[in-house]
């Protein structure tokens, strides 16, 4: 192994020449000292170079790289150097640091909001923050406005994607991970941007190594450590390496696994990374342990806690410290297993129960092989061969004198009754097999008689809950024919002959009004009753139709919020009709009379209910001034129709919020 260790090593050395003849011309470019946009390019290219071979200096070329943008007033190149910084001190465990550089960007983001690139910059920077500290419910935002906020299809574009693809990762939606990881990959490929190309496939290993998909797992990590040799990413090598040890230590590949974390331990000292050596003796441990292999899983954990504790990272000591106390308690239980086996021997040896002591003998033989303690595994099976030789002779004559006896009292009038027995017994037995057939029969007739008169009740009884809906319906039907276009019509008819015997355009004006509105009601008892509009997608569609046609006219804005997890929700035709008239009163109300200038709609489900609020910014009233009007309490005797409750917050210049809450069924 320490030959193969050696090869990787070379050949990790000579990838590494590409990437310092890249930091060589980068070099050039700064001794210049142009202080200019072009040398502040050159410098954070060559901060990026060294982030993936040598973190210390990138870390001291990024606080001259920031000193040198802020002398000469270049604020975008500033932000970068603090994006750049939170990284790097996140990466040497100094989160405070972190912070403080993550707040100057932002700082400096906030002051020239008209800048898309450093808004972008820092809300990606905020977002691996976020994640790289556990944070992940936090992360997402930034990361899903960054990936909006950029439209160009680019290297950008494609690094969003993979940032977006590893934070869903963290959250364990490894189908989105894997998809977004996919898209970034399908862009860096059609960018020819290979060390993009090699974070990708990094990060769906990861994705199916999380699915315990482990061949396909390794196929993208050798993939991904084929192009960071190609490029020379030394950083990019360790951590495939350390990814293809954990593989192939979940294939129970103990041998190859071995091979990879040494070879990633000897990177993170020649790199002198020790937050990655702590993190590569961590796996080293549990790799060792599984093989049962506990003086050396020791050695590595404890190592591990020493280099975590002097960084500061909690994490790894954590978790380090949380498998050493594990192994202590596997030892204790060990050495009490083996104690009491041993009494238990002891006991037996006293007893005399030699057949027992030999398979306690060969008991302590395995317990010995599966620990690696062969020598006692080898001593005991010994013991256990002799023993059961002897006790097994015996065995055999004291068995060979019993069938002797047993042969010489057998008599041949014994074996006629017994005979005899088996027959009546025979005969008992077919007795109660045919009862048995009997009683099953019967009991599956009843059971099928049973089932038929069920389901024909309940095909009875839904029948007539669906007439009763029918009915139902049909009488709302009428109901509101009746009332909303029956009197609409008798309207018409008395303005129409009005119009022959008066002024024929004003009473032509009315009726054009109310044949409008007889339109919109038709309209609405129409999409009432429609099945395909049983969602709530379809109401809310239905609700911001009505809302944009009454208010935008009025030249009032608005807005409207629906969570996505609800719109699937379904409602029966009397809910989606009150809904409706509910809210078309209170947009009614706030076009008409509060004059506001925006409505604010919101639909939110809180457990078993959700609630549907209107609020504007108008003038407001006093509803214990005024008393509630017919709207008011014709809204309040819907909600009371179906289970739920209106609630009117008004004061005067302070505006108007009504809310309807419904119980989900």
């Amino acid at each position: 192994m320490r030959a193969q260790l050696c090869l990787v090593l070379w050949v990790w050395s000579l990838a590494a020449l590409g990437q310092s003849r890249t930091i060589d011309s980068l070099q050039r470019v700064i001794d210049k000292r142009t202080r200019d946009t072009l040398e502040l390019g050159a410098r954070l290219n060559l901060v990026f170079e060294l982030t993936r071979t040598d973190p210390r200096k990138a870390k001291l070329v990024a606080h001259q790289t920031a000193k040198l943008a802020d002398s000469i007033k270049q604020v975008r190149w500033l932000n970068s150097s603090y994006t750049y910084l939170v990284s790097l001190y996140q990466e040497f465990g100094l989160i405070d640091s972190a912070r403080y550089f993550l707040a100057k960007a932002e700082q400096l983001c906030r002051a020239k909001p008209e800048d898309k690139r450093m808004q972008i910059s820092f809300l990606r920077s905020a977002g691996l923050f976020h994640k790289n500290q556990g944070e992940y419910k936090t992360a997402l935002p930034y990361t899903l406005k960054a990936l909006e906020m950029w439209s160009k299809q680019d290297e950008t574009k494609a690094g969003q994607l993979l940032n977006l693809g590893n934070l869903h990762a963290a959250l364990g939606d490894f189908q989105n991970a894997a998809n977004y990881h996919l898209q970034g990959l399908r862009l860096f490929e059609e960018l020819k941007n290979l060390r993009g190309q090699s974070f990708c496939l990094q990060s769906l290993g990861n994705d199916f190594f999380h699915l315990n998909q482990f061949i396909t797992a390794r196929e993208y990590y050798e993939r991904s450590l084929q192009i960071k040799k190609q490029i020379g990413d030394k950083r990019g090598v360790l951590v495939t390496t350390a990814s293809l040890g954990d593989t192939y230590k979940d294939m129970n590949d103990y041998q190859r696994a071995e091979f990879y974390y040494q070879s990633a331990l000897a990177m993170t000292r020649e790199m002198k990374l020790p937050a990655e050596e702590a993190r590569a003796l961590h796996q080293s441990g549990l790799l060792y342990r599984r093989m049962k292999e506990n003086k050396k899983a020791r050695e590595n954990f404890v190592k591990s806690m020493e280099i975590s504790k002097q960084l500061g990272d909690s994490t790894t000591w954590i978790k380090t410290r949380s498998e050493l106390l594990s192994l202590d308690l596997s030892e204790r239980a060990q050495e009490k297993t083996e104690a009491q086996m041993l009494e238990g021997l002891n006991m037996l040896i006293r007893t005399g129960d030699r057949q027992q002591q030999a398979l306690e003998y060969h008991r302590l033989s395995e317990y010995y092989a599966q620990h690696k303690d062969f020598e006692k595994a080898f001593y005991y099976l010994q013991k256990h061969e002799a023993l059961s030789d002897s006790v097994e002779g015996n065995a055999v004559l004291m068995q060979l004198k019993e069938l002797e006896e047993k042969y010489n009292s057998e008599k041949k009038e014994r074996q006629i009754a017994l005979l005899k027995k088996d027959q009546q017994l025979q005969a008992l037995e077919l007795q109660k097999q045919r009862a048995n057939t009997t009683i099953i029969i019967v009991v599956l007739i009843s059971v099928v008689v049973i089932g038929a008169l069920l389901v024909n009740r309940y095909r009875v009884m839904n029948r007539s809950k669906r007439q009763a809906e029918l009915e139902k319906m049909r009488l709302n039907i009428a109901q509101d024919l009746h009332d909303d276009i029956g009197s609409t019509l008798s309207s018409i008819n008395i303005m129409s002959q009005v119009a022959t015997q008066t002024n024929a355009a004003e009473q032509l004006q009315k009726i054009a009004s109310h044949s409008s509105r007889m339109m919109e009601s038709m309209s609405d008892i129409v999409w009432s009753i429609n099945p395909k509009n049983d969602s709530l997608e379809q109401v809310v569609a239905k609700l911001k139709e009505f809302a944009s046609e009454i208010l935008e006219p009025r030249n009032i804005t608005y807005d409207f919020q629906a969570p996505a997890d609800m719109l699937d929700m379904k409602l029966d035709v009397e809910k989606r009709k009150n809904i409706f008239l509910i809210f078309k009163e209170a947009i009614n109300n706030a076009a008409k009379y509060s004059e506001g200038t925006h409505v604010q709609v919101a639909l939110v489900r809180t457990g078993d209910s959700f609630q549907l609020s209107v609020r504007d910014d108008g003038k407001g009233f006093n509803p214990h001034e005024n008393g509630k009007g017919n709207g008011l309490k014709n809204m309040e005797a819907r909600a009371r129709a179906m289970g739920g409750e209106l609630e009117t917050n008004s004061m005067r210049g302070a505006g108007t919020a009504i809310a309807l809450k419904l119980p989900i069924t």
